[in-house]
């Protein structure tokens, strides 16, 4: 075996390397360099010129260079443009910059932060393993605003009352800022009104409820709006609210809202951020782009034991409101307020502000000594071990006495499923004793350890009282980070205002026209349908008064031919043939004569035959209505008449003598 061979190596930063050769040979060519390296070293034949050739072929160089530089393609040069900041003259102003610049950043990086925490603790829930609670702090908005800006903050000569009174003022104050305007209230029943419409496009035998926090009154000017989606027949006859729909209607329910979601609303312009979400409860969640308001459309149960319980609630205890209001806008700014990521939700929030009141009431009956026994109270329970019922007050093993539905204590006897973390708080719903309303709360050791800290310093700025606002690091960050949203939603609202106004407007004006002309206001159809019905009712009056006249001149006839006969049978001195004595008695009866001869026979003194014509038809025609009376037959008739008659007299006077 032969030793190997010791391999020279060139430390020259030129060093030569045949792979670097063979790269640019084949490669390198058709890409440009900033630097060209030479290929290989060679050494250059020698040539003999004369005098006079060197000047020609150092031209002939050139020639062969400006070629070479032709032929070689264009460098590439990329420019990136680089911030270098602002300038100042100053070191205190530059840095001031900086810390405001730092300040922004973690302002924007609040945002989020309560999101990663949430995040790492649904991990460990899912994981099965315990986490470690820190402080959420609340999310601030990029643009900075003063303490004593707030809309709730004392004017400084109220400045002088003591901490407690200065809470209360606050919670009162905060409140009236809190709840919606006239314009924004306006702008989230049209929300309502518009999202109804919207599904009765698509499904036309179904409606929306409106249930939660909008229903009950408890409404932040900027909450979301929650909806119940339940056929129409399911309005008219509910049945046992807490009994859940049967599986073929929730199949239905789940169909029902999935078509709502594909072919209605995630299409409608109106609306973004369309999403469905697979739950115990399906639901829609959207968000209106006039207003920036989010709706969520729910497969939910029926609440109104729950909403009647919150009622007596209220009633019982008169700040309660007020309270609620605080607490939830508390747990928003810290993102703690999402049920999907572990939060509690407003009804869990409501409960729990009840049973801190029921289990240890504060000795002042108001809004401020409420807040400070709430975070006095969960900062330091103890949820391994205890679980919290309202009705009837008391506190309770929660291993022992475990609040399941009989379906979930089936599948942990089967161990289908696992059990919850022993950290998880147990709150036993008031209006269901099987409804545990911690079970979602995830972040609760979250929860305890932020109400440390604020009771801490509530306790603190109270005794103190020299904060400018003593709700400031409860709520402070709410304005600015509603602001916008609520500037938008009152100019939407103050939109529809001015629309309603002038849509009342037109109709008081058309109410008025109509005062005016009864017939101002009709369309174009009731016109025509007028014009019809008017033209029918004249062809009926028509054809009656055709009829009537067809009758008269009948009754006229028979009236002439009964008259006849009459002035024949007394020509010849008999009765006329078929004189019915009904006919007799109405007509006018000839007078007898009181000179009576012998041998003549009875004198008859005739009544003119064209006057017993007359007055029987005067009295046959008084019976019909609306018509003139009228004498039967022409003039002509009337003339022949007389002279027969004149001759019948003639004729008479003859046979007496």
């Amino acid at each position: 075996m032969k030793p190997p061979r010791t391999r020279l190596t060139c430390r020259a930063h030129n060093r030569f390397s045949p792979s670097l050769v063979l790269w640019q040979h084949f490669i390198g060519t058709d890409r440009p360099f900033l630097h060209r390296q030479r290929f290989s070293s060679t050494t250059a034949e020698s040539t003999q010129d004369g005098p006079d050739s060197g000047l020609s072929k150092s031209d002939a160089k050139l020639g062969q260079e400006d070629n070479v530089q032709s032929e070689t393609p264009k460098l590439r040069i990329r420019k990136q443009t680089t911030r270098k900041g602002e300038w100042h003259p100053a070191k205190a102003g530059a840095s001031a910059a900086k810390n405001v610049r730092k300040q922004y950043d973690q302002n924007v990086a609040s945002l989020t932060a309560a999101d990663k925490l949430l995040a790492a603790a649904r991990a460990s829930f899912e994981c099965e393993t315990d986490y470690e609670g820190v402080v959420v702090e609340p999310m601030v908005s990029p643009i900075p605003c003063m303490e004593s800006d707030l809309p709730w903050c004392l004017p400084k000569e109220k400045m002088t009352m003591s901490g407690m009174d200065r809470l209360r003022t606050e919670i009162a104050r905060f409140c009236e800022y809190s709840r919606p305007t006239y314009h924004e209230a306006l702008a989230r029943r049209h929300l309502i009104e518009q999202v109804r419409a919207h599904v009765a496009e698509i499904l036309p035998h179904h409606d929306l409820e409106v249930f939660g926090s909008e229903r009950t009154g408890l409404a932040l000017a900027t909450s979301d709006i929650d909806l119940r989606l339940l056929p129409k027949e399911r309005l008219e006859d509910a049945g046992p609210a807490n009994l859940p729909p049967k599986p073929e209607k929730r199949t239905e329910g789940w169909k029902s809202l999935q078509q709502l979601h594909w072919q209605g609303l995630a299409r409608h312009k109106a609306y973004m951020l369309v999403n469905f979400r697979h739950a115990r409860y399906p639901l829609i969640s959207l968000q209106d782009r006039n207003s920036g308001l989010d709706v969520q459309i729910v497969l939910a149960n029926d609440t109104s034991p729950s909403r009647e319980i919150m009622k007596r609630y209220m009633a019982q205890y008169p700040y309660l409101r007020d309270l609620y209001l605080v607490v939830k806008t508390l747990f928003d700014v810290r993102g703690l307020s999402d049920v999907f990521r572990g939060g509690f939700g407003s009804y869990t929030l409501f409960m729990m502000i009840v049973a801190s009141i029921k289990h240890s009431p504060h000795s002042c009956k108001d809004a401020a000594g409420g807040l400070i026994n709430f975070l006095r109270f969960y900062r330091n329970f103890q949820t391994e071990g205890w679980g919290i019922s309202i009705e009837p007050p008391i506190l309770f093993d929660k291993k022992e006495h475990r609040v399941l539905t009989d379906t979930t204590r089936a599948k942990l006897n089967d161990k289908s499923i696992k059990p919850l973390p022993p950290y998880m708080l147990c709150l036993r719903d008031p209006a269901d004793e099987t409804n545990d309303l911690g079970r979602k709360g995830i972040a609760i050791k979250h929860v305890q350890r932020t109400f440390v800290k604020l009771c801490y310093d509530l306790d603190r700025h109270i005794k103190h009282n020299t904060r400018p606002s003593l709700l400031g690091p409860l709520v402070g960050s709410s304005y600015m980070l509603n602001k916008a949203h609520r500037e938008k939603l009152r100019r939407y609202g103050a939109k529809l205002s001015t629309q309603l106004k002038a849509s009342l407007a037109a109709t008081a004006k058309m109410v008025r026209d109509r005062e005016k002309d009864p017939r101002a206001d009709e369309t174009e159809e009731e016109k025509v349908q007028a014009r019809l019905s008017q033209a029918a009712r004249d062809a009926k009056a028509q054809r009656a008064t055709e009829d009537r006249n067809k009758k008269l001149r009948e009754e006229a006839d028979r009236i002439a031919v009964l008259e006849h006969g009459d002035a024949m049978a007394s020509i010849l001195g008999m009765p006329a043939v078929g004189h019915e004595t009904a006919q007799e008695s109405e007509l006018p009866q000839a007078k007898e004569t009181e000179d009576v001869q012998p041998g003549e026979g009875v004198r008859i003194k005739y009544t003119a035959a064209k006057d017993i014509g007359v007055q029987y038809s005067r009295k046959k025609l008084d019976s019909v209505d609306d018509f003139p009376i009228q004498e039967a037959g022409s003039e002509a008739e009337k003339r022949s008449m007389d002279s027969a008659l004149a001759d019948e007299a003639k004729g008479s006077e003859k046979v007496s003598g």
